[in-house]
């Protein structure tokens, strides 16, 4: 088997490539023109020590045929299965741009397989279940950020290519390391649960009614794909990566003040009412003061839960399994303190 993974020194990438490795065939990388990019994939390729097997394919995103010199797309016609989508991140700047770019590459190459990895966020403000066979197409239910990803979705689903989809929920450190590569979710919260420490711990935090959650590791993700992406079955299928158990926001942040010592958060107040607040003129600057971006606050739940009923089934007879947050929050917490703080 033969890869071209976008997305690869990222952080989900960071995880998925070793999980590669352990299958047969090369695996082509692409990496961004520039210094930083280079140097990103040096880091990385030393920690996954492939030697030859990892291999750089000088690209953009943003160019047609993913900027890929044409003598290399010639020689790998054919000889790709795996076209692996990392590197969404890129379609916020331009509904799906590049997404299609990779799609225009992958029937290029005459791949036999895209791995499309979206997120739980194109369902949008839907209410209910939302399943995995569904696709909201209400606009008005997105906010810029997951038009984004629904976009580049929707550009999957219409390619001509045998696909596949998995849509993670948040994405947060690795359950035995904690390692985490980039600060977002709920880690936006945890310098203020670190500044609460200093309050007793009889005394409340009050917070807003945040609604459900749902958090997943790293690692988890990389092996479920993993696995998903070369089991034999039906294509044009979509996995949701979410922890099956339901728990609220501040049920899960108050797991992380426990490692913090800080006082558990209670909810007092509708979202409506914190957002009415902040509009005050001077109220809202505590938030990002403590390292909360108010977006953020679009983005810490969920007003739907999500079915798992493809990737259950997916990953029936293996150990790949989501651990519950209370059996790893400690090594989250942990990590980011020593490497973030």
């Amino acid at each position: 088997m033969t890869y071209l993974v976008t997305g690869a020194t990222g952080f989900i990438g960071r995880f998925l490539i070793p999980e590669l490795l352990e299958r047969q065939g090369d695996i082509h990388v692409l990496v961004r023109p520039g210094i930083d990019a280079a140097d990103r994939f040096a880091e990385c390729a030393s920690d996954w020590n492939a030697g030859d097997r990892v291999r750089p394919v000088h690209g953009d995103l943003g160019a047609p045929l993913l900027g890929i010199h044409p003598d290399w797309l010639a020689e790998q016609r054919g000889r790709i299965e795996h076209v692996v989508h990392l590197a969404v991140g890129y379609d916020t700047l331009g509904r799906g741009a590049g997404t299609r770019n990779v799609v225009d590459t992958a029937i290029d190459l005459q791949a036999a397989l895209l791995h499309h990895v979206s997120t739980v966020e194109v369902a949008g403000r839907s209410e209910g279940v939302f399943t995995e066979d569904m696709f909201e197409t209400d606009e008005a239910r997105h906010t810029p950020a997951q038009q984004a990803k629904f976009d580049a979705e929707r550009i999957v689903r219409e390619s001509p290519l045998p696909w596949r989809i998995y849509r993670p929920s948040i994405v947060i450190g690795h359950s035995e390391t904690g390692e985490i590569h980039r600060i977002h979710g709920p880690y936006h919260f945890f310098r203020l649960l670190r500044m609460a420490a200093q309050l007793p711990r009889l005394l409340p935090v009050l917070a807003p009614k945040l609604g459900e959650t749902n958090m997943v590791p790293v690692d988890f993700v990389a092996r479920a794909l993993d696995h998903i992406a070369h089991r034999p079955g039906p294509n044009s299928e979509t996995y949701h990566l979410v922890d099956p158990r339901r728990f609220g926001a501040t049920e899960a942040l108050n797991l992380f003040a426990d490692e913090a010592g800080a006082p558990h958060l209670v909810e007092v107040m509708p979202k409506p009412t914190l957002a009415l607040t902040l509009r005050v003129p001077g109220a809202n600057w505590l938030l990002p003061r403590v390292g909360v971006p108010l977006e953020v606050l679009e983005h810490s739940e969920f007003s739907c839960r999500f079915d798992c009923r493809n990737t259950t089934e997916a990953l029936a007879g293996t150990d790949i399994k989501v651990p519950p947050l209370d059996a790893y929050a400690a090594r989250i917490w942990k990590y980011w303190i020593e490497n973030w703080v």
